[in-house]
């Protein structure tokens, strides 16, 4: 008990230095820290923030849209290069059809690790290639939020609804953005690269209203919750005032995590799933996926110089989406988190010291 009661005094000791350093001891003193911080603070800048970029892009987005259309059961005949065995054959006067055969029975699947998506990467277009897409997606972020800002400001019209609306409009810069991680390197600008409007309209709407309705959903579940099991909620107009909770606060408070949890796992991700493989199957010919991408989504798809529509129908996007895929892609969810949990601690335990440091070598200010 008196060690718990030493720690718990050396904790407040600590903060209250660090209270001090920033907003004084409550009399008018501060304390300003050494000359060295802003070198500190540049230094973790230039190095944790392409870390940032990396877990949160290249990890966050460009991987999971990777496992979401490859397509788990390529050929399993591949025919040996005609010029390794042109010799052979020709001296052997075997006939062409009889020229040998590479049997891959158990193919493996670029997605099913980090690695092997990573050297994917690397092999299209080096090191750059985990950040292809990047440019899109800075534009596709701000006409999303100058999009929804314009339509949330339109009376009588709710921010979600707006999300939504934003949405709708962006969809050549979202599919555009799909084509870029998903195809090889293409001398075109992706502004070069949208596909026509009413098209892409027409095959993403119903995908990108499931997912918008998944994605709130999911949002406003932990309020809906905490009121339904009677939690005490934290006022932010009263940031001063804690609410009083009572021991069955644990249990509800894990309750409300396990369904908002379920709700990304069962309800998010499979909506997100359905998008990206329609926005795939808007992919032109010309280009080519830098996996394997059954573009006919095993014949679902029909040309439109046949009649077809040319993309795959939301619901088709669903159904041939294997069993085995949707293991694959949360395998690789839960190796991401893990990833970006462990960086983040990284993170924390060099800036924390860090910080702890230059808060006992700072001095106090001389108010006179």
């Amino acid at each position: 008990m008196h060690q718990v009661a030493t720690f718990g005094g050396s904790v407040a000791k600590r903060a209250l230095e660090v209270r001090e350093a920033y907003i004084g001891d409550g009399q008018g003193n501060m304390n300003e820290l050494p000359g060295y911080a802003w070198i500190v603070f540049v230094a973790d800048f230039l190095v944790f923030f392409p870390v940032f970029i990396y877990i949160g892009y290249t990890l966050g987005h460009i991987y999971p849209t990777l496992a979401m259309i490859e397509d788990p059961e390529p050929p399993p005949y591949e025919p040996v290069d005609l010029n390794e065995d042109a010799d052979s054959i020709a001296e052997d006067n075997a006939p062409l059809n009889d020229r040998p055969m590479k049997v891959d029975q158990e193919p493996v699947l670029v997605t099913s690790s980090l690695r092997r998506i990573h050297r994917l990467l690397s092999s299209t277009a080096g090191w750059t290639a985990n950040f292809r897409g990047l440019p899109c997606a800075i534009v596709l972020s701000l006409a999303a939020g100058a999009s929804g800002a314009i339509f949330s400001g339109v009376p009588f019209v709710p921010r979600s609804v707006g999300i939504l609306l934003a949405s709708l409009v962006i969809v050549q810069l979202s599919t555009a953005w799909t084509h870029i991680v998903i195809s090889a390197p293409s001398t075109l600008r992706f502004y070069q690269r949208l596909p026509p409007f009413g098209k892409t309209f027409q095959a993403t709407a119903v995908p990108i209203v499931a997912h918008w309705a998944a994605t709130q959903l999911t949002a406003y579940l932990p309020f809906g919750l905490s009121y339904l099991l009677g939690l005490a909620h934290w006022d932010v107009r009263n940031p001063t005032q804690v609410p009083q909770y009572q021991g069955d606060a644990i249990w509800k408070s894990l309750i409300v995590v396990v369904v908002v949890v379920a709700a990304m796992v069962f309800l998010v991700i499979p909506a997100q799933v359905v998008l990206v493989r329609v926005q795939a199957s808007l992919l032109p010919p010309d280009e080519s996926p830098i996996l394997a991408f059954d573009r006919s989504f095993a014949g679902k798809v029909e040309p439109p110089v046949v009649g077809g529509k040319g993309y795959v129908t939301w619901m088709d996007a669903w159904a041939t989406f294997s069993r085995q895929s949707w293991i694959r892609l949360y395998k690789l969810i839960g190796k991401i988190l893990a990833v970006e949990f462990a960086v983040y601690f990284l993170v924390v335990a060099i800036v924390v010291p860090e910080f702890i440091l230059m808060v006992k070598a700072s001095k106090p200010v001389d108010s006179n």
